[in-house]
């Protein structure tokens, strides 16, 4: 099995590990670090994502908290406030509780395995995904939407969309379509061409309150 495991910092860093061993499969890992904001690069992203691409990974995971770590944070706690408000704004356009999500989710994941222009079953999976705090995944089927199926709507299409997410500029206000991102330019385009229906949430926020007054210690202390 193939990993890529994705951490953002201002670097380029690419590790592989390989494990071998008689009684168990080969394990490569390449963690790949980088900025968060690339609207003023030049960079060729498309030849970051081909090489990723050789890397033939299995599974690419991202810097998105699972829906469980979502549910043990407080309610004042940054990345809990932050999804909080495009779930509310996603479940005013879309009123109802949350279906069954295992079972609901895997149905539409495999029929858009078999034919990926089910536009609509695209726009109920994102609105899923965002109901049940998949904020990796509701991300993902957001970018898929507007950037590579948007323009393959037809007019019905383009209304139901409209209603179901508002228009182009909620949604960048929010955050929900960031098209600067490190996700937008290198990590959604390489699973997506992969042919890949998901993205693995990897993330943890139980110590970011330590962290965050060592990391001020720490940067108070440095001086460039």
């Amino acid at each position: 099995m193939k990993t890529i495991l994705n951490f953002n910092f201002a670097l380029l860093l690419l590790i592989s590990i390989a494990v071998n061993s008689k009684a168990q499969n080969q394990i490569e890992i390449v963690i790949v670090a980088s900025s968060h904001d690339n609207s003023k690069s030049t960079q060729n992203f498309q030849a970051i994502i081909d090489k990723l691409k050789n890397f033939k990974p299995d599974m690419v995971f991202g810097e998105y908290l699972p829906a469980t770590d979502y549910a043990t944070l407080s309610d004042d706690h940054w990345a809990k406030q932050g999804f909080a408000k495009k779930v509310n704004y996603i479940t005013r356009l879309n009123p109802g509780p949350p279906k069954n999500s295992a079972a609901s989710i895997k149905k539409k994941q495999k029929a858009l395995t078999s034919f990926p222009y089910y536009h609509k079953t695209r726009m109920d999976l994102a609105v899923e995904y965002a109901k049940n705090w998949d904020r990796g995944n509701f991300d993902y089927q957001m970018f898929i939407l507007q950037n590579e199926m948007k323009s393959r709507f037809g007019k019905q299409e383009q209304e139901t969309y409209a209603k179901m997410f508002g228009s182009l500029d909620s949604l960048k206000k929010l955050g929900i379509i960031r098209p600067r991102s490190e996700y937008s330019k290198i990590y959604f385009p390489l699973i997506y061409q992969l042919g890949q229906n998901q993205i693995y949430n990897m993330d943890c926020q139980t110590y970011d309150k330590p962290w965050g007054k060592a990391w001020s210690k720490m940067d108070s202390a440095y001086k460039v």
